[in-house]
């Protein structure tokens, strides 16, 4: 059956169906939304296996009600929300770019990593945007936003060096009606271990963790456990914590930019930076000369990576 694109729209491609989401591209009919939105858009409808489901309802709903809360250009604009026969969708821009993961894979694809200035760009400017968005405020006060599931293919890298966030169904934010909690325990290695164990919720000090994960991997290439089958890879995370050997070793961060992020990888919440722009001013207080790095300017992509959009898988 082809996939069934909303009212006012037409498919352009189905992108893919993960656990909660199936998506899609899609053309609106019409006049234009606006340029924040343009003509094309990323169509989310439940999975089958979610449609039914709870904690399915509940992703959508958290999606939804996030990046209405959360404006930021890091994250996508939503255009709409509706039902039909088909059951609930929601309509959001689409965010371009190359996920970490693709970024990483293209300069493998050339046989070398990718270039120390780019990844010092890519990491500094990731933890930047994170820390802006921990710190939306509105005027109800801080929206307390959580993203919950932080990793290589939810980071994307757009074309102007820019960091995007997408995937946001395990998002949290203030004031989120109790339904809409879920037993929501990330990716692994990337989430925190707590989260991961089921022992709390989402968390901005979580989002942390993951961050910093994911920057770790970006900068060494390197597998973050020496487990590889999930239940093992939960072991290892919660009593070893993660592999950061190659990270000690990654020339392209300095000494104490490395310790940065390998304290915010803490197995023990409690002895982590709590918050994102804590761990920035950890990062650009060891840079080379003591200030934040310079940036090389709007950094090339890589080749052979792939342009993505939000998936949802």
């Amino acid at each position: 059956m082809p996939y069934p694109a909303p009212d006012g729209t037409e498919l352009i491609e189905h992108l893919g169906t993960g656990a909660t989401f199936d998506v899609a591209l899609v053309r609106l009919g019409g006049q234009p939304p606006g340029p924040a939105l343009g003509s094309t858009l990323v169509c989310k409808r439940l999975a089958p296996g979610a449609l039914h489901e709870h904690a399915g309802r509940a992703a959508m709903v958290r999606e939804a009600k996030a990046l209405a809360l959360a404006r930021h250009p890091a994250l996508p604009a939503l255009a709409r929300v509706g039902a039909d026969r088909h059951g609930p969708f929601l309509l959001e821009s689409r965010r371009d770019g190359a996920s970490l993961r693709d970024v990483l894979d293209g300069w493998r694809g050339r046989g070398r990593p990718p270039p120390a200035s780019l990844v010092v760009h890519v990491v500094r400017t990731a933890i930047e945007t994170l820390a802006e968005l921990q710190e939306i405020e509105d005027a109800g006060g801080p929206i307390r936003f959580v993203h919950g599931d932080l990793g290589p293919d939810h980071l994307l890298l757009g074309p102007l060096g820019d960091v995007g966030l997408v995937d946001l169904g395990a998002a949290r934010f203030r004031g989120m009606e109790p339904d809409l909690e879920t037993a929501d325990r990330g990716t692994l290695p990337f989430v925190a271990p707590e989260i991961a164990r089921g022992e709390s919720p989402p968390t901005q000090r979580g989002d942390v963790y993951a961050m910093a994960a994911t920057l770790a991997y970006f900068a060494t290439g390197a597998p973050l456990t020496r487990a590889r089958e999930q239940a093992a890879v939960l072991v290892e995370i919660s009593e070893a914590g993660l592999c950061l050997d190659a990270l000690a070793a990654a020339d392209a961060l300095s000494p104490g930019q490395r310790r940065a992020l390998a304290a915010a990888l803490d197995r023990d919440p409690a002895r982590r930076v709590g918050s994102a722009r804590a761990l920035l001013d950890a990062f650009d207080a060891a840079s080379p000369r003591g200030e934040p790095d310079p940036d090389a300017a709007r950094p090339a992509g890589p080749p052979s990576a792939k342009t993505v959009d939000a998936r949802g898988a």
